[in-house]
């Protein structure tokens, strides 16, 4: 019987044609040209290792801003002098925000309006105030200076990505020219803006024209030249 025990281990390899990786003992051999079960998957987790394309990728994107409404030009006055900035609108009744650098601004959308922003000129003893078309770190250059205690109202703010705001838009105009500011002292001098205009200065006079307001010293200013009415009018 001893003599047939070769024979019984090579049965396996003739039923599967050849036999070219001898098995240890208690194993059945493999055929020739295959890989043993053990080998092939150490040989399949070092090339995964050695070869950094083959491991899977991590995603890094982040999603995408919602795409918002057109934003209507005209409203966007505050910041046509800002370089860079990219302006989108959500939706039709909410103010436009836009970024620029480090900096988020947002165009109020009642501007000069019943429902609007105001305040008075705080030049904390300056002679005046000056109006620029932009604001600290991007290009300016002066508008108008405004005198202490004029009348303006707030077009738009801008702030750093967090935190609080630094920069406000503001436009002069004659407080009379607000329903709300009629005979009230808290709105200042009557009558049209006090500007020293620091090129030429427009043909026609500080007016309120189709619900917009014309001619009128605009511009940018820190936020501490300006005294809010925080109540509103």
């Amino acid at each position: 019987m001893a003599s047939i025990k070769p024979l019984l281990r090579l049965l396996p390899c003739l039923l599967l044609v050849a036999c070219g990786n001898p098995a240890p003992d208690g194993q059945l051999p493999v055929p020739s040209g295959a890989t043993a079960p053990g080998k092939a998957a150490t040989a399949a987790v070092a090339g995964k290792a050695d070869n950094p394309v083959a491991a899977p990728a991590v995603a890094t994107t982040t999603a995408a801003a919602k795409p918002g409404l057109p934003v209507d030009s005209s409203q966007l006055r505050p910041v046509t002098a800002i370089p860079g900035v990219a302006c989108t609108q959500q939706r039709k009744d909410w103010a436009p925000e836009c970024v620029a650098g480090e900096y988020r601004i947002a165009v109020y959308p009642d501007g000069c309006g019943a429902d609007g922003f105001y305040g008075l000129v705080h030049a904390d003893g300056d002679a005046a105030v000056l109006l620029q078309t932009s604001f600290a770190p991007f290009p300016a250059s002066p508008v108008a200076k405004l005198r202490e205690g004029q009348f303006v109202c707030i077009a738009a703010d801008a702030r750093k990505q967090v935190g609080e705001r630094l920069w406000l838009y503001v436009t002069a105009i004659p407080p009379e020219s607000i329903p709300a500011c009629k005979d009230r002292e808290i709105c200042g001098a009557r009558g049209l803006p006090a500007v020293d205009w620091s090129g030429t200065a427009p043909t026609g006079q500080c007016r309120l024209e189709h619900g917009r307001f014309v001619d009128c010293a605009a511009g940018w200013v820190s936020v501490s030249a300006v005294e809010e009415f925080s109540n509103g009018l």
